[in-house]
Formats: structure tokens, C-alpha cells, sequence
């Protein structure tokens, strides 16, 4: 392997040429570099020129700080795969960039599946396509006061999110993002809610691209569906379950519907995931990799893990854009 400071003068030299590769294909991997630790991985990311962002308190994946701007990928259970998003698209402003460092390799399973959000957007049935540019989508979370220890990493509690127990704060900081928010009795639920255009044009290249985060009970089924020939099938049925559960108790952390409210119907959402999973290709990690996206033009998820493995994430560069 070559060494940091190589990948580094790398990188400075060629940021243009890079930066205009990520446009066209959507991201770019840095591998076979001696990237060791945190910090060397922020400061490559420094060198593509990137403005690092610190974490963003509306993040629905659970996840740790463990260095300036890099934190964990997420803390979400090695059970579960991780439905294909594009970082923050429940959000109207979100980063242009994010970055990934291998610092444990998977020994089996673990992959980042990687999706082509200008070709789910162009490949997605008419009639589904201009229903999402009408109605666009709503995002509804529910943030307790407290998580339930039966399911500590499902969500985080309002206090986690919003790093405060002030909850004039909270309502400030929900307001300013454009979203409306609701406190049952004593603090015990809040729930968020706000609309989003799942369809964004790309702010260099103008291209339509699909953006959205699946949380719909069709969409995680058919994720569970998909992993099931790597799990344990008892292990597998009983998530499957507990997530019926969940949404039969109506206490889902996150919600996705149409704009005006109303539920996206269940073939809906199966050709959002095909139009989604039809130009997707699975990433396999090796140690040192840095995978840089464009995260706009490519959405990330990640497949059931088996440990050891750990991936490490930067955000840079936010854009925003309209309803």
C-alpha cells in the first residue's frame, strides 16, 4: 500500500478532475492507500476540498462521534440490512457529500449497496413518477421521551436527537427546518412531520434524480426478503414479526407518505424499490477503502452484517432545495 501523504498529494493535485469524475459517475474509491485512523481519513477528505459538517441533530440512524466530523456509519443492529437512501433526503436540506472509510473489513457479508438515483428517477413507471412530483413526500417521526429497552437502537429519544432537554429549543430548531412538530402530555412522544420533493433536480448537472429514505412496511419487508438466504431463518421470521409488531402498534420511529398525508400504496412503493434496486450494484469493503459519493446522484444502504466491521462516515457541503 502506498502511503497517506502519497494519497494525499493525490488527491490535492487531482481534486478537479475527481470532483468532475463524481459528477458523471456518481462517486469515486480510493484503495490500496495506508489510510489507518480517523483522523487520516478526515484529512484526505479536507484535501478533495470539502467543508466537513458536524452531525446533524434530525439524523434518524443512530451513530457515534469519534473524531472531528467522522462518526460510526451507524449504530443500527448488524440484523437488519439498511433500506436504500440518499443521506438526509427526509430532509429539504442535506449534504452534497458523503464519504466512507474502511477501518475493519468484514470478513463476510457487510456490503454497501450503492444506487443510481438519475436512473431510479428515469426508470421508475410514468404514472408513479408524476404521482411523487405532485404529491411529493411526507415524513412523520415520533421521537419518545425515552427508548424502550426492548428496542434501544430502533430510535433515538428526543433528548439524543436534539442534544437538549429544552423543548422551546427543540421546537425552534424543528421550526427553521420547515417542519411542524406536536408534544403529547409531559413530553412522553414528539412527532415531526414535514414535506419534501423526492424528485430534486441536481444543482450542477440538472439532472432529476430520486431521492427519498423507504421507511414503509412494503419497502423493509422486501429488504428482510432480500437477506434471508444469509440469516438464520428463525432469526429472520422473527424480525419480520417484530416489525409488524411495530407498525401494528403504530409506533414506528419514522413514517413515509404521500404529501398530502395519505399512505403510498403498497404496489407503489414495490416500484419505487424495483426502479430503486434495478441499477444498484453491491460494494464490498476492504481495509483503507475511502468511498467518496456524490449524495445526490447515489444513494448508499448497507446489507445484514457479521462482525468484526466498521465503517466510518463524513457529511460535506450542504445544499438546499425547495418543495
Amino acid at each position: 500500500a502506498r502511503s497517506l501523504a502519497d494519497l494525499r498529494a493525490f488527491v490535492t493535485a487531482e481534486r478537479k478532475r475527481l470532483r468532475d469524475e463524481m459528477l458523471k459517475r456518481g462517486g469515486f474509491l480510493l484503495r490500496g492507500f495506508e489510510v489507518n485512523d480517523p483522523t487520516g481519513f478526515a484529512d484526505i477528505i479536507s484535501a478533495l476540498g470539502y467543508q466537513a459538517e458536524a452531525e446533524n441533530q434530525f439524523d434518524t440512524s443512530p451513530r457515534s462521534k469519534v473524531a472531528e466530523s467522522v462518526y460510526t456509519s451507524t449504530d443500527t443492529p448488524d440484523a437488519y440490512p439498511i433500506l436504500a437512501h440518499n443521506e438526509n433526503s427526509f430532509l429539504n436540506e442535506r449534504p452534497r457529500m458523503i464519504s466512507f472509510f474502511c477501518l475493519v473489513e468484514p470478513p463476510r457479508y457487510g456490503e454497501t449497496p450503492l444506487f443510481d438515483s438519475r436512473a431510479a428517477a428515469d426508470t421508475l413507471a410514468p404514472e408513479v413518477r408524476a404521482k411523487l412530483e405532485e404529491k411529493k413526500v411526507c415524513y412523520r417521526r415520533r421521537f419518545p421521551k425515552k427508548r424502550p429497552s426492548w428496542a434501544p437502537m430502533i430510535n433515538r429519544d428526543w433528548q439524543e436527537a436534539f442534544g437538549t432537554t429544552d423543548r422551546d429549543e427543540i421546537d425552534a430548531m424543528v421550526t427553521s427546518r420547515g417542519m411542524t412538530c406536536h408534544w403529547h402530555d409531559n413530553g412522553r412522544i414528539l412527532h415531526t412531520e414535514n414535506v419534501v420533493n423526492p424528485l430534486p433536480r441536481h444543482p450542477d448537472t440538472g439532472d432529476r434524480c430520486l431521492n427519498l429514505q423507504a421507511f414503509h412496511r412494503t419497502s423493509i419487508l422486501q429488504d428482510l426478503d432480500e437477506v434471508r438466504p444469509r440469516q438464520n431463518p428463525l432469526h429472520n421470521a422473527s424480525l419480520k414479526m417484530g416489525l409488524n409488531l411495530l407498525y401494528a402498534l403504530e409506533v414506528m420511529p419514522v413514517q413515509i407518505l404521500y404529501g398530502d398525508g395519505t399512505p403510498i400504496p403498497a404496489d407503489e412503493m414495490a416500484e419505487i424499490r424495483r426502479a430503486t434496486w434495478d441499477r444498484s450494484v453491491l460494494f464490498r469493503w476492504k481495509k483503507g477503502d475511502v468511498l467518496v459519493l456524490d449524495n445526490i446522484l447515489t444513494g448508499h444502504g448497507r446489507m445484514n452484517v457479521e462482525r468484526p466491521r466498521r465503517i466510518l462516515t463524513s457529511f460535506a457541503d450542504p445544499v438546499t432545495f425547495p418543495v
